[in-house]
């Protein structure tokens, strides 16, 4: 969601780093990327461990969210080009289409609004016991689907989102948002596309997915 189909991590960067910095701390740029992806409860980890004892947890989600709040007040993120397009066209294909975002559910409609209704299973932070990376939350969001991991093809915009679909046995491909692949990352996905708009027209040529189905 946030970073592929939102254009939303310029502005959690800066929530994080202004929640960070009523704390006591800094947050780099370069330690932000890192936390790309991952679920807020992991990602507030990583930072107590980065900045030790004197982190308090509570305290930091607690600027975070107030912060955040202020934003989604003030209009929240646009849509990323191309992605409602690339949505509906996908379901326009008769394949079903999984939401498996690190986000909580409550998060969802407000960052998505309308588009959320297009999504066959929505699978949230809410239904895994861990975040990205590690592969729950693509594995539930198969599930949902009724489809095996290795039939799905999962695009992200994360490295921590590329290592958690890659984990859970699924193809993956990477619409970078904030940062470029590493040649790890990219090693792990099956391709990358700088936008939706381009994957969508590399998935039309490729698949032939515009080709009428049987019972269209």
């Amino acid at each position: 969601m946030d970073g592929l189909l939102v254009d939303s991590e310029r502005t959690t960067r800066t929530v994080w780093q202004a929640a960070t910095t009523d704390c006591g701390f800094v947050l780099t740029d370069d330690t932000y990327l890192t936390l790309i992806g991952s679920g807020a409860d992991e990602a507030e980890q990583t930072l107590a461990r980065q900045f030790g004892e004197g982190f308090d947890i509570p305290a930091f989600r607690e600027r975070r969210l107030a912060r955040m709040q202020g934003f989604l007040e003030a209009g929240g993120a646009p849509l990323k080009t191309g992605a409602r397009e690339i949505v509906a066209w996908v379901g326009s294909r008769g394949l079903p289409i999984g939401l498996a975002t690190s986000s909580r559910r409550s998060e969802v409609r407000e960052r998505l609004g309308d588009i959320t209704d297009l999504f066959t299973t929505i699978t949230t932070r809410d239904n895994a016991a861990r975040g990205k990376p590690h592969p729950d939350i693509f594995l539930a969001a198969a599930a949902s689907l009724g489809v095996p991991p290795a039939e799905c093809l999962a695009i992200e915009d994360s490295f921590a989102g590329v290592r958690a679909a890659s984990a859970a046995g699924m193809p993956v491909v990477m619409v970078p948002d904030l940062a470029q692949p590493t040649t790890d990352i990219a090693d792990l996905a099956a391709g990358v596309y700088q936008s939706l708009v381009e994957l969508q027209a590399a998935l039309t040529r490729s698949w032939g997915l515009d080709s009428p189905r049987p019972g269209d």
